[in-house]
């Protein structure tokens, strides 16, 4: 009986944490999201291009400005467990997809409301890029995370 006990806190117990790290991650994940659908209501009416016009925009009020918004978001325990799993076969880990998809989402919209603090009603050259700043990949208690990093320029288009 004393074995069986044993068996079952032994392996019981990291299953029973993983499993708490699916459904956490998963709820906090999903408030997120719901979270920036709402505040993406407040910015949908904006232009938004990720390139340079090709013709002169009509800017009117104050002069464009660079808009800058950096999001490190954490992977939670069941997503990197998935991920080390897929690190050890090889192929496309897309348990952190989906927060790196959320985290340029998130970048996008602190951009867009910025523009919005500032008085502008268009956003153009945006620029995304991933930003490594896990440091030493050796390191045992390394916390796993992704950041984004955007960039753009705001401007009050009079079209």
């Amino acid at each position: 009986m004393a074995e069986f006990i044993y068996v079952a806190v032994y392996f019981g117990g990291p299953l029973l944490l993983l499993g708490l790290a699916f459904f956490a991650g998963n709820a906090i994940a999903k408030r997120h999201e719901n979270d920036m659908a709402e505040r993406q209501k407040t910015v949908a009416h904006m232009d938004l291009s990720d390139i340079a016009s090709f013709r002169k925009p009509k800017i009117s009020g104050p002069p464009p400005l660079l808009l800058n918004s950096e999001v490190t978001l954490g992977i939670d325990h069941f997503r990197g467990f998935l991920g080390n799993l897929k690190n050890i076969f090889g192929g496309e880990v897309k348990s952190y997809q989906a927060t790196l998809d959320r985290a340029r989402k998130e970048a996008i919209l602190r951009i867009q409301e910025q523009a919005l603090a500032e008085g502008c009603n268009a956003v153009a050259n945006l620029r995304v890029a991933f930003v490594d700043v896990s440091g030493n990949t050796t390191l045992k208690k390394k916390a796993s995370m992704v950041t984004i990093q955007a960039s753009a320029t705001g401007y009050r288009s009079a079209e």
